[in-house]
């Protein structure tokens, strides 16, 4: 077995599987305190907050999702572009392809499971069960509005899907005009997030339409520094002060959980601190990572890397409406166990553990599928677009140079 480092990619893809882990263990408080009541209220306020500003505190590691995914994203756009060009179908069809078929399955059971809870639901995510909420969940815009029920997990995919989209049409517009795609996504996200928070502190105090498109961008902020890292990687490796700085990450996120805890900072503060913390994570990946090293065969720890990969989506899709379902049962065959504790350990790696059997009873023959398909139209697209290969100045890469790198997205 190998001991060399672990690549970027392979630490991607332990902390998207651990993020999506943590953020069940999150879930699983709530849900267990719904069921066990009088739990919290026994807790000193200290002990008490730890659970739920720390413990519960599923935000922490979405934060870290948005971050990983605009790296994730910019690779993937790098690798597209030939000639100065942006294969925009192309991109889209990949971006769809990866979030949508699985989100749909994932819907589809959030559906089911609400009926089979109905007798005896925990009082947990308790609005959402309407046909209004469902179809805003059908057309991937529920952070606008409100998600279903026990699919609340899914909220983050609107900002996906948004993110997707946008970072598109940002890409072609940024081509024609001979601009960074990266600098003008986040200037186009700055500006937005100030006019949306300006408006809404000022003169418009409405959710729907000023201040959840408010967070759209803010977080968006977030994640185009996930993907100012993923096109600065070179620089940043032979910057001593990035190496030095990246080290802080653990620290950054131990300043922004120890705050929350504390009640010292507003919301806002806490995902700008987080986003500043998981942005240093990805550079210190980026500063000690060899360009060119590919992966690798590491045994079982590398088939531990692909499960914990592959169970990361499906992981966080599904959880919520399972986890809910397996406490209504224990309700309704009055299974449910004295201490609190023990009801949210089960939830914890019943959720988990039904992430990592979906991991690759769904989310593998899924990409396999995905990857044939784009693969097909890559090979209907390579006769438009044959050529030599050529810069991209835009970008500041070398195309058609045979370089592979994995992006998880």
């Amino acid at each position: 077995m190998s001991t060399a480092p672990l690549t970027s990619n392979e630490k991607i893809d332990v902390c998207r599987g651990l993020f999506a882990f943590l953020v069940v263990i999150a879930h699983g408080v709530d849900i267990a305190w719904t069921i066990h009541p009088h739990a919290p209220l026994a807790m000193s306020p200290r002990v008490h907050d730890f659970w739920l500003y720390v413990v519960a505190a599923g935000a922490y590691w979405v934060i870290g999702f948005f971050v990983i995914s605009g790296y994730c994203i910019q690779l993937s756009v790098e690798r597209q572009i030939r000639d100065g060009r942006f294969p925009i179908k192309t991109y889209l069809a990949a971006r769809l392809t990866r979030i949508l078929p699985l989100y749909y399955v994932a819907l589809g059971s959030a559906v089911l499971f609400e009926c089979l809870m109905a007798p005896a639901r925990p009082d947990c995510w308790p609005h959402g069960l309407n046909l209004n909420t469902l179809a805003a969940q059908l057309f991937v815009v529920q952070n606008l509005s409100q998600t279903f029920g026990s699919f609340a997990p899914s909220w983050s995919i609107t900002n996906e899907m948004f993110y997707y989209l946008f970072y598109g049409a940002v890409v072609v517009v940024a081509l024609r005009r001979g601009v960074r795609p990266t600098t003008l996504g986040m200037v186009v996200c700055l500006t937005a997030a100030a006019g949306f928070e300006w408006a809404y502190f000022t003169y418009f105090r409405t959710n729907a339409f000023i201040r959840s498109p408010g967070l759209l961008f803010g977080l968006g902020v977030i994640w185009f520094q996930g993907a100012m890292v993923a096109e600065y990687r070179d620089r940043l490796r032979s910057s001593r002060l990035a190496r030095a700085a990246s080290r802080l990450w653990p620290a950054v996120l131990l300043a922004a959980m120890t705050l929350w805890y504390r009640h010292a900072i507003h919301l806002q503060v806490l995902y700008l601190i987080l986003g500043a913390a998981f942005t240093l994570m990805l550079m210190r990946f980026a500063v000690a990572d060899r360009p060119g090293v590919v992966a690798p065969d590491r045994g079982v720890v590398s088939a531990l890397i692909r499960a914990v990969g592959l169970a990361s989506y499906p992981t966080y899709l599904f959880h919520g409406p399972f986890v809910m379902w397996l406490g209504s049962m224990m309700i309704r065959l009055n299974l449910v166990p004295n201490d609190w504790r023990i009801t949210w350990l089960t939830l914890s790696a019943a959720g988990i553990g039904s992430g990592l059997i979906l991991g690759f009873v769904a989310e593998r023959p899924l990409m396999a599928w995905r990857a044939g398909f784009l693969k097909s139209l890559k090979a209907e697209a390579a006769p438009r677009a044959a050529g030599s290969p050529s810069s991209s100045p835009i970008l500041g890469i070398q195309q058609g140079n045979g370089r592979k790198e994995f992006a998880p997205q």
